[in-house]
């Protein structure tokens, strides 16, 4: 991802007039780590996502269904230079989903565990998709004491980066691929 600490022109803001942008995790793409970058025009094109899961082998992998948070980064930090106290180097992010599905699953959760690192996409209930690399996964069992409720796989994503974020997208021409 690129680095915005020294580039001089910073785009202007553009403030969204009407309309709201969903949150919530509905969705996520597991892909192997050992494919290239994707573009923002690949992220974006139905076509491109519709070969991608249909391909043998399988790398990429689409987790429908799902529910989740994603509180934001947390900035890394240094001691400043001059009379600057703090300086802001990069930040840590962790979001956390959950999914049903524990009994069907447990071999694919299990590979997911046992694979150092991955890029995904995660896409929310606005369709807009976050595209993220490196990303280091952990899925557990999750079984509450009440006997009515739902066992589940608790999945969580960590990744650190340079303060650029999340490559953001429409995935809205991809909504029925992340719908059972």
């Amino acid at each position: 991802m690129a680095t915005v600490f020294c580039d001089p022109s910073l785009p202007e803001f553009i403030q969204k007039e009407c309309g709201v942008e969903l949150g919530g995790i509905v969705a996520v793409v597991y892909i192997d780590d050992d494919q290239p970058d994707y573009s923002f025009t690949d992220l974006s094109t139905r076509s491109f996502w519709v070969s991608k899961i249909a391909a043998t082998p399988n790398i990429w992998n689409v987790v429908k269904e799902t529910r989740g948070t994603y509180p934001g980064g947390t900035p890394v930090e240094e001691e400043g230079y001059g009379k600057t106290p703090t300086l802001r180097t990069g930040a840590d992010h962790e979001f956390t989903t959950e999914v049903r599905g524990v009994l069907l699953n447990r071999n694919f959760w299990a590979g997911v565990n046992q694979t150092a690192k991955w890029n995904l996409i995660f896409v929310t209930n606005g369709n807009v998709g976050h595209y993220v690399k490196d990303v280091s996964v952990y899925a557990k069992y999750v079984i509450d004491q009440n006997i009515k409720s739902n066992e589940r796989m608790m999945v969580s994503h960590k990744w650190s980066d340079d303060l650029s974020n999340p490559l953001v997208f429409d995935a809205s021409a991809m909504e029925d691929l992340f719908t059972v």
